[in-house]
């Protein structure tokens, strides 16, 4: 006689691992923890990039400006908005350049702002860069101007003397941003030579608590963007200049 076995086949349950709502909150709370020392972190990077970037882009404005200079002969200016976002490269009209083409103050009595007489002037192609020259740029998202350090520029007080040109108090030294409000720098000058107003200009993110300073050496026009300083290495780096100088 067969023996028939059956084979009992056992049925296991298992029960679902689940979380309870206690441990939901420590993980809610330890991700809120984490993310609040990130983010300090986070944000100073950020930051560090939009500083490096409004420097790049004023460096390649200078660059842009000087060859401009070179260019059409024309000196050209730069001014920016103290604590603001805006910067303006404008003709830096002074009479010389009416004094070179054999005008006097009697047959040219009106200058305007961008330089050019009263009388029709042919249009230069290389006179004026389209979206460089006589327009409004404005620096990234939470970075603004902080100020500058500027040198002596003797050619400037010259040119500005109305004592070695009867045509300067004609042109009146008057900038575009005489019209826009706001609070706006002395200018940066790009002469036709190449040289330009030596200068450092100070970019500020929206905290004020770190810095980069694009540099510009006059003799030779070459500028440079610096790396990103805390507040406390800038005034350390305005200590030492100081005393260099009274040495």
């Amino acid at each position: 006689m067969k023996t028939i076995k059956c084979k009992m086949r056992r049925t296991v349950k298992t029960t679902a691992a689940a979380f309870t709502l206690f441990e939901l909150l420590i993980v809610l709370a330890v991700v809120v923890i984490l993310s609040a020392v990130a983010y300090p972190t986070i944000r100073s990077i950020v930051g560090s990039e939009y500083l490096t970037s409004g420097g790049d882009q004023v460096r390649i404005h200078f660059a842009q400006a000087r060859n401009q200079a070179i260019r059409s002969g024309q000196t050209l200016s730069l001014r920016y908005e103290i604590a603001g976002k805006r910067y303006l490269i404008e003709p830096w009209t002074t009479g010389d350049e009416f004094l070179e083409a054999g005008m006097t103050s009697d047959t040219q009595p009106q200058i305007n702002l961008m330089g050019m007489g009263a009388v029709e002037v042919e249009p230069n192609p290389n006179h004026v860069i389209e979206k460089l020259v006589g327009q409004i740029h404005t620096l990234p998202e939470d970075i603004t101007f902080a100020g500058s350090v500027q040198s002596f520029d003797a050619r400037q007080s010259i040119l500005g003397d109305a004592s070695y040109n009867e045509l300067t108090e004609v042109a009146g030294l008057q900038s575009a941003t005489d019209g826009i409000a706001g609070t706006w720098s002395d200018p940066i000058l790009f002469y036709p030579d190449g040289s330009t107003t030596q200068a450092e200009v100070r970019l500020a993110n929206d905290s004020k608590q770190a810095f980069v300073m694009v540099r510009i050496r006059g003799l030779t026009g070459v500028t440079y963007v610096s790396n990103v300083v805390t507040v406390e290495e800038l005034q350390q780096l305005d200590i030492q200049r100081a005393s260099s100088q009274n040495q």
